[in-house]
């Protein structure tokens, strides 16, 4: 065979195939025209071996067999799914644009706007056609509660000849979304936060204390929005009374009816506030009516069911609700021991760039007072370094039903999370042992950034992001430090290889040159003559106001070292029947679809036993002369496949779908 001939059919120059021969083990001279059959077709399945080595070097290979029911090969993200939520909520859980998600829903004849309600089938489908696994959150969520009230529960028995004092009640807000609950909040309060929220939904729980008639009332506003169900049951686990909210022109609701479950369920007395009563639709009875239905009978129908018209717009009807309130504070008689160690819940926490880790907690026993050591949860723990009341002013002291925010955490803790005041230091130092996540970084290493396998398969640890971190306080560091080693996923990882405060310097600069790391500076400048030399050292060093901006920076060079999959679906299997022609790059074969379909432009796996000979390409099929587009299972049709002519009669053709995806850190 010519070598020009032989370089053609395998889609290189002349030149470089007479490069690669004696690297394929092939002592064949740089002026050779011509090779021997026999050599030429050895010299074809090294190359192609060779090819799919490089190729399997270059992506993540991923294959689903037909019909084998398996998940793809690789540990995909796992998300927790609600068994609702909407276009916005969804895109968020996964990490991706909203209108991706609005995108793969359309494709899969569903035209759903942002804020329309999915299902969780419908959005399992799209998470796992987007490359992710799913489970419901509802079961986990449940045992969580179930574990954290138990844990409440425990930490709140007093011991015998305890001193108790009244305290204020807690009353948790629920409704229907958009029935105005944050804003007879606001009425109450005599502040706008309906108008700081997104889209005017409440995202969080929020704790407030009002002051009436000289008693205090803590108040916690809970979404109403169906996807936070998880977080209304807390704000009922957490309350002494609920104030159910139903619109008067719209009725019980689906998320009204869950509000009177979840305070039946924990046993809160509680008020339905019928608001709205100023609109022309308003219409009192048919609410009354429905809760009859309901058998919770209206008081002034002879039942026992507190019902209180109001006007949370018109500022209407609130005395007369807050008087209901307080009546039923009255007859719960709420009291606690101040006099203990504080032990409560955290309602809402959130990484701040200035503070680090800041935590809405609601006392619930005990006084809480700046200097205290708290342990929130399994492995959050931290001195308090300041406390502020709902409304940023500063205290030194938090008395049993009085939300406060907490700051001197070193990590972010989960709504929902136990609280305690923890006074041995060994119990302290046990807690602090376990923080593995947020341990002093190692000293600076020259460990290299990207250890490939030799077989092109990325280790458990192949990439590595390197990064020194510089910051201007302590607490920013450990908050950061966290947040970055959360940003992984298979065979990737983020490793600050060394974090100390101050200005970025040349010393810097090139203690990351020698790790291969890049530098974050968080509220730090960048010295001039550093930035020239990290110019000149092509080390990636910046500063950033914002925690995020500096996640967002790490994310996208992370996800610069993956490797992109390669996902090959299996979609049908054929048998040789007979070869019509065998070209230098081609083979037309005649076969049955045995499974599946085959279609052109895939990619036919030939199989001779259990052996894998070639991958070739479905150039065109066809039925008789009739170029067709498809063959379906049970059709017998001829095949065009480009590369070497391999296939043989009896030979067995597997046929994939083939599609390379960027992958993403979680």
């Amino acid at each position: 065979m010519n070598i020009t001939e032989l370089a053609r059919r395998l889609k290189i120059p002349t030149q470089q195939l007479k490069e690669e021969l004696p690297k394929l083990g092939f002592d064949i001279g740089r002026r050779a025209i011509k090779i021997d059959d026999a050599v030429a077709e050895k010299v074809v399945k090294l190359w192609q071996d060779k090819q799919q080595k490089i190729r399997a070097s270059q992506y993540v290979i991923i294959e689903h067999k037909l019909g084998d029911g398996t998940t793809p090969a690789r540990a995909a993200r796992e998300v927790e799914l609600p068994p609702k939520l909407n276009s916005r909520e969804f895109a968020a859980l996964l990490g991706l644009p909203v209108t991706t998600i609005v995108g793969e829903l359309f494709k899969n004849g569903v035209m759903a706007s942002i804020n329309e309600p999915i299902d969780f089938e419908t959005a399992s489908i799209i998470a796992e056609d987007l490359g992710f696994t799913t489970k419901v959150a509802a079961a986990t969520s449940v045992a969580q509660e179930h574990k954290e009230a138990k844990t409440l529960a425990d930490l709140l028995k007093e011991p015998v000849g305890a001193v108790f004092e009244p305290r204020a009640p807690v009353v948790v807000v629920m409704g229907h979304v958009d029935h105005g609950k944050t804003t007879l909040l606001d009425a109450i309060r005599s502040t706008n936060v309906a108008a700081s929220e997104s889209g005017a939904i409440t995202q969080h729980i929020g704790a407030y204390q009002v002051e009436t008639k000289g008693r205090k009332l803590t108040f916690l506003d809970t979404p109403g929005h169906e996807a936070f169900s998880a977080m209304r049951s807390r704000g009922g686990r957490l309350a002494d009374i609920a104030v159910i909210v139903v619109a008067a022109d719209d009725g019980l609701q689906p998320q009204t009816i869950e509000a009177i479950e979840i305070a039946q369920r924990e046993k809160l007395p509680f008020v339905v506030a019928i608001n709205k009563v100023d609109k022309e639709t308003a219409d009192i009875e048919r609410v009354k009516k429905a809760l009859a239905e309901l058998n919770l009978l209206p008081e002034d129908w002879g039942g026992k069911t507190i019902c209180v018209p109001i006007s949370a717009k018109k500022n209407s009807g609130i005395p007369e609700l807050l008087d209901m309130v307080l009546l039923l504070a009255d007859i719960e008689k709420l009291q606690a021991n101040p006099h203990r160690s504080a032990v409560g819940t955290i309602i809402e926490s959130h990484l701040d760039k200035g503070e680090g880790p800041v935590a809405t907690a609601l006392v619930q026993a005990g006084t809480l007072k700046v200097g205290d050591w708290v342990v929130a949860g399994e492995a959050s723990v931290g001195k308090v370094k300041a406390m502020r009341d709902f409304r940023g002013a500063t205290i030194a002291a938090a008395s049993p039903a009085m939300p406060v925010r907490v700051l001197g955490l070193k990590q972010v803790p989960r709504a929902g999370d136990v609280f305690r005041v923890v006074v041995d230091e060994a119990e302290v130092r046990d807690v602090i042992r376990k923080q593995v996540k947020y341990q002093r970084p190692p000293e600076l290493t020259t460990t290299p950034v990207i250890t490939e396998s030799k077989e092109g398969e990325e280790s458990p640890a192949a990439i590595t992001l390197n990064i020194m971190l510089k910051t201007d306080v302590l607490g920013s560091r450990e908050a950061i430090i966290g947040s970055l080693q959360e940003l992984k996923t298979t065979g990737a990882s983020v490793k600050v290889v060394r974090a100390t405060l101050g200005s970025i310097t040349e010393h810097d600069v090139l203690q990351a040159e020698a790790a291969q790391a890049a530098i974050f500076g968080f509220h730090v400048p960048l010295l001039p003559p550093a930035e020239v030399l990290a110019r000149a050292k092509g080390v990636h060093a910046q500063t950033y106001d914002v925690i995020y901006d500096i996640l967002d920076e790490a994310k996208r060079q992370l996800e610069a070292k993956l490797k992109p999959e390669l996902l090959r679906n299996e979609i049908g299997e054929a048998q040789v029947l007979q070869i019509f022609k065998r070209g230098k790059a081609e083979t037309i074969v005649g076969c049955r679809i045995t499974r599946g379909v085959v279609r052109a432009g895939t990619v036919a796996r030939v199989l001779r036993g259990a052996v894998a000979l070639a991958d070739l390409k479905v150039a065109s099929l066809r039925i008789g002369k009739e170029a067709v587009g498809e063959v379906s299972e049970g059709g017998e049709c001829g095949l065009q496949l480009q590369g070497p002519p391999l296939p043989d009669v009896g030979d067995k053709l597997e046929f994939y779908h083939e599609e390379v995806r960027s992958r993403t850190i979680s």
